[in-house]
């Protein structure tokens, strides 16, 4: 490892959170659903064993005493493996959709933060994360945040609870997928705190104090990294940085010790934090926005002990145009005639990003590992004091003069402190460009200058000066009429607006990015885009891009649930037609209704005889009918129909629901009488003591149509069949 006892490698990780405060992780933004609808808090709740800490904190006194210059470990991962299928509870907003809730617990952590190993949500989900009492609130995570890989990582959140909530709207059908593998427990050197109080050493100068006023553009380009390596958590800093395309790539540059010993699993859940700063010098509230993950471009192999210790990441996701990014440019010469003054821009112990100004020209150095890797610079006093670096600052930028980088920060000397400060060390921008490997995956030449110009020193960009070029694609443009088509935005960059217009579409305009279009009219027909970024429009018109195809005719065909009943008795009928029809005419001799429009009608038939049904159906190509002729047998039971067993006479039948039962021949004392509709539903029992011939039963608060009069006679059973008709 690294042959010194340097400061900046021990990571102090304190964090700051304040529910005042706005914090954005590539969210919408919103409030939690349960919140909205005062959802009730009876959902799983899943305690876990806490770390054992006293072990821990046994082991990380080893580890710092053998090795000083590692990280300073602050928490540690906790599996479990909980996810939507095995864990949590639903709930119903009735008419709104339903929420997915699972509460997380690990009894004595500071913070808990959330990883998954699969990590999906649909277009219209949305996933918060929040605290017990509901003071800290992150989201809304939607399908913006799908990480490529399916890895994903959240913010921490403070105290040793957090409560995981996704809410699919009523009319999403696909599901989401959010599998957590692992919480971070945070035991130490994490704070959540609103006052005055800051994280770290008091000579730390804010970016927002006049020392910052001529680096703007440089303070939009630095960040802080939330690191996990394995099962443990750090700070580090580091910037943004153009290349020669000029392309926004979102590459960043930091320190390779920062990512010593990570995984490509474990930087798919970094978190930069960019914008995380005072907005008042001395100031205390504070805000940022943040992304998820990126990949590795390229190192130093040796992580500093024989190299220049840069670190090249590009993020898994696009910059959104809200953060209001900058691009830092770079300075490669071997020079330091341009940096006789400049400033180091980064986040000392993961506080809000600081300046650091030096007014003496950065010099050649061989302190850190005896080759020519880095710059020394020593630390200016400035009206505000005398801002130096701290742990958490690793991998942060120092600019020359004219605002462009010339190295990324490694450390220090162990002593350093406000009273005491050491000189810095950078490992040269000019080493790292191609002089500690002779492949890509070594040297930055390969991703900052990629047509291989020669650029030596190469300006900033800011996210907002390149013109829109509108674009697009559908699923098809060959189609017959009532398909969908499906439209995708190809339209670059940062685009803020959409405007559609489909001829002969439904609809004939749209500003959604991706539309869909139903197309019911044949022909050829045009689509046109106009987009809007910040810098201006666009617009791509494709002209008769849609071609419409007359429909196929569809084929009718219906059923009845029954084609023999009794007079008064209804029929549903049920359209079994193909070819997506979307009209549908029925006539029904003998019925009331006789005609319906409705797809699958129900019918009264009153009156006895044999009857044809006709289903005309038409769609957008045409119609189709189909007559079956004699389908629907009507007939009644009546008074004068034979009975199996005449010991019982029912009338009238048909009745309008007053019916008289006459006993002939009984013997039982008691008669038991239960009526069922034409379904097997039981409606009604009485129970009767013979002392007369006859009963009267009451139907008349029934429904019209069929029932079963069952007669229990001892161990002898009658049963009729009565119509009633109002």
């Amino acid at each position: 490892m690294k042959k010194i006892n340097l400061f900046l490698i021990s990571l102090i990780i304190i964090l700051s959170v304040n529910n005042k405060v706005c914090f954005a992780q590539i969210s919408n933004g919103g409030t939690p659903y349960s919140i909205m609808f005062q959802a009730e808090n009876n959902y799983q709740s899943i305690k876990f064993d806490s770390p054992d800490i006293k072990s821990i904190s046994e082991e990380d006194q080893i580890n710092e005493a053998s090795n000083p210059v590692a990280p300073r470990r602050m928490g540690t991962s906790v599996k479990i493996n909980k996810n939507m299928s095995n864990s949590g509870s639903w709930t119903i907003i009735p008419e709104v959709g339903k929420i997915w809730r699972l509460r997380l617990i690990i009894d004595g952590a500071l913070a808990l933060g959330v990883y998954y190993d699969d990590f999906f949500i649909p277009e219209g989900g949305e996933l918060f994360l929040y605290n017990h009492d509901k003071s800290q609130i992150i989201g809304a995570f939607t399908a913006n945040n799908n990480p490529k890989g399916n890895l994903f990582s959240t913010e921490f959140i403070e105290g040793d609870i957090v409560t995981i909530e996704y809410f699919q709207p009523k009319d999403i059908i696909t599901e989401a997928r959010i599998s957590i593998s692992e919480l971070a427990f945070a035991y130490r050197d994490i704070e959540f705190m609103y006052n005055n109080q800051r994280d770290s050493w008091y000579c730390m100068i804010d970016v927002a104090c006049e020392e910052g006023d001529d680096w703007q553009n440089q303070i939009k380009g630095a960040a802080r990294m939330s690191i996990k390596i394995g099962g443990s958590y750090y700070w580090c800093s580091g910037s943004l940085i153009n290349n020669t395309n000029n392309d926004r790539t979102p590459y960043f540059l930091s320190a390779a010790h920062c990512g010593e010993g990570s995984s490509s699993s474990d930087r798919n859940q970094w978190i930069f934090y960019f914008n995380y700063q005072a907005p008042t010098c001395n100031g205390t509230n504070s805000s940022y926005n943040s992304t998820t993950g990126c990949q590795l471009r390229a190192n130093d192999p040796s992580f500093a002990d024989a190299g220049s210790d840069f670190y090249l990441v590009e993020f898994n996701n696009s910059i959104p145009n809200s953060f209001d990014v900058f691009y830092n440019g770079w300075n490669r010469t071997n020079s330091a005639d341009d940096a006789g003054n400049g400033v180091g821009i980064h986040h000392p112990a993961g506080d809000i990003k600081k300046i650091s100004t030096y007014d003496t020209p950065l010099s050649p150095s061989t302190f850190w590992n005896g080759l020519p890797t880095h710059w020394k610079l020593i630390w200016a006093e400035t009206v505000n004091g005398k801002s130096i670096m701290q742990g958490g600052s690793s991998g942060s930028p120092v600019f020359d003069s004219n605002g462009l980088i010339m190295g990324d920060l490694t450390g220090g000397y162990e002593s350093n402190s406000c009273a005491t400060p050491s000189p810095a060390y950078y490992g040269k921008l000019s080493y790292s460009w191609d002089q500690n490997g002779s492949t890509a995956a070594y040297r930055l030449v390969d991703w900052l200058d990629p047509d291989n110009t020669g650029i030596e020193k190469l300006p900033g960009i800011s996210w907002q000066i390149i013109q829109p070029t509108a674009d697009y694609e559908s699923s098809s443009t060959e189609i017959t009429q009532g398909d969908t088509v499906f439209f995708t935005d190809l339209s670059a960059p940062g685009i803020l607006e959409w405007d559609w217009a489909f001829e002969n579409g439904q609809p004939e305009t749209s500003i959604e990015k991706n539309p869909y279009v139903i197309y019911t009219d044949t022909g050829f027909f045009d689509v046109s885009l106009t987009v809007v970024n910040a810098d201006g429009t666009d617009t791509e018109t494709k002209f008769d891009y849609i071609h419409v195809s007359q429909m196929a005719l569809p084929n009718t065909e219906f059923e009845a649930d029954n084609t023999n009943v009794l007079p008064g008795e209804n029929v549903r009928f049920s359209d079994l037609s193909t070819g997506n029809p979307i009209e549908w005419e029925w006539t029904f001799e003998g019925g009331s209704p006789s005609s319906s429009s409705n797809q699958n009608p129900t019918v009264r038939y009153s009156t006895e005889g044999v009857f044809d049904v006709t289903l005309v159906a038409t769609n957008l190509g045409g119609s189709d009918t189909l007559i079956k002729e004699g389908y629907i047998v009507v007939g009644s039971v009546g008074v004068g129909d034979k009975n199996d067993d005449s010991k019982v006479v029912l009338f009238p039948n048909p009745g309008n629901g007053i019916f008289i039962i006459q006993f002939t021949d009984i013997h039982s004392n008691e008669i038991r009488i239960e009526v069922s509709d034409n379904v097997g539903k039981t409606i009604k029992r009485e129970t009767i003591t013979m002392g007369t011939n006859e009963f009267i039963l009451d139907l008349h608060l029934h429904d019209e149509g069929l029932y079963i009069v069952n007669i229990y006679d001892g161990e002898n059973h009658i049963s009729k069949k009565i119509t009633l008709i109002k």
